[in-house]
């Protein structure tokens, strides 16, 4: 059977488009651009876990480009890097149509789950400062995954397996110490209880003397008090002597002048005399004569 020169055409033709798409393939796959990038930035990780060649790159949640490449930073980098830990650059290149990146823009690793690809997350920035000049580098944050907490959760777990065996050996000493106590509690409990009676008793002897000393005291007001009245009854009989006395005296005083002078008058009796009133004596806080002028 004799082929046709259109069989050997088609035949051809597959294995032309078969190893086109190939290459084609082949060349998506590793992340290559026909185009070569007009803007790029440098960031420096930490760490990348998860970040590839052809990642994305998202800014402010949006996509923003692509990875297009990452290296290892040399010994000579990463000594005069400012973070010491840096230990990869990874460049990216950005869209046209993306604005220019503010100073204060970060990078960070991020991804929508646990299961989704990572990508590089760039903030939005604060508008209106300085820009980032083409092909500037700045430093990324490392992301925060499940792995990087565990690891870091690692020693943690290893101080606090240390304090449980601390606490195991406290609790094992306490129950020893209070396995020797135990058994001192009941005298001292026995101790306290007749404490505890010798006090109530004392305290009964003072509610008693309390007592007491309530009833003297209420004696002791009343013997004030009728004392105070007494005192009070005598102090008015002295006022009353005391006004006669001064009478007395200034009636006296004028009958020893009388006998002094004339005393026949008190046995031959003359012109009467007018005395002072009993009255005016009494009034009077200075001694007056008593004759009247």
């Amino acid at each position: 059977m004799k082929r046709n020169l259109s069989d050997y055409f088609v035949a051809l033709f597959v294995i032309v488009c078969s190893v086109f798409l190939l290459g084609a393939l082949t060349f998506a796959l590793s992340g290559r651009q026909l185009k070569k990038p007009t803007r790029t930035l440098q960031i420096t990780y930490e760490d990348v876990t998860g970040i590839k060649v052809n990642s994305e790159v998202r800014y402010a949640g949006a996509p923003a480009g692509r990875v297009i490449a990452m290296r290892h930073l040399t010994a000579k980098e990463r000594d005069a890097s400012a973070n010491k830990k840096d230990a990869v650059l990874v460049t990216v290149s950005l869209d046209e149509e993306i604005p220019p990146l503010p100073s204060d823009v970060t990078a960070t690793l991020s991804s929508d789950t646990m299961l989704s690809p990572k990508f590089v997350a760039l903030s939005a920035g604060t508008p209106g400062g300085q820009t980032l000049a083409n092909n500037a580098s700045i430093e990324g944050h490392p992301a925060y995954g499940l792995e990087q907490i565990t690891a870091a959760a690692g020693p943690l777990f290893d101080n606090a397996n240390k304090v449980l065996n601390n606490m195991d050996i406290t609790v094992t000493g306490l129950k020893k110490d209070l396995g020797e106590f135990t058994p001192k509690l009941g005298p001292l409990a026995d101790s306290l209880k007749m404490d505890a009676d010798n006090m109530q008793n004392v305290i009964t002897n003072i509610d008693g003397l309390a007592k007491g000393a309530d009833s003297v005291l209420g004696t002791a007001d009343k013997f004030i008090s009728t004392t105070d009245k007494q005192l009070e009854e005598q102090l008015k009989q002295l006022h009353v002597t005391l006004l006669n006395l001064k009478v007395v005296t200034t009636y006296a005083k004028e009958l020893v002048e009388t006998l002094a002078q004339k005393p026949n008058r008190v046995i031959f009796s003359g012109k009467p005399v007018t005395l002072t009133p009993e009255s005016e004596i009494l009034k009077s806080s200075k001694p007056l004569p008593a004759r009247k002028p």
